[in-house]
């Protein structure tokens, strides 16, 4: 591959490294509200898979998925503390009081 002449050095080397690691933040990955952007997670395949069609190794490393996870764990602890409610007849006052025990949201 050759490397344009205006670009800078350390991207010149990147165009001739065997592997890279591609990390992307929530930022990245998540939408404004918080759900998974399939449009930028489906630009950012599509750029690995051509990497990966050049031969090079691509490990990619997402901290969005921390993110997206505790959004996914806050709605099951919910769910479940409506199935505990039902079953035991806590009020809506107990519901309140539960609901300071779930992960804070970002």
């Amino acid at each position: 591959m050759s490397s344009i002449p205006s670009e800078p050095s350390s991207r010149s080397i990147l165009r001739s490294a065997r592997r890279v690691c591609v990390k992307a933040g929530t930022s990245v990955v998540a939408n404004e509200n918080g759900r998974p952007s399939l449009t930028r997670m489906g630009a950012i395949a599509e750029q690995i898979s051509e990497l990966s069609e050049r031969g090079v190794e691509v490990i990619f490393v997402s901290s969005g998925c921390v993110g997206m996870g505790k959004r996914l764990l806050r709605k099951q602890a919910r769910m479940m503390m409506s199935l505990k409610d039902m079953n035991n007849g806590h009020s809506k006052d107990d519901e309140v009081e539960d609901s300071k025990h779930l992960p804070e949201r970002n």
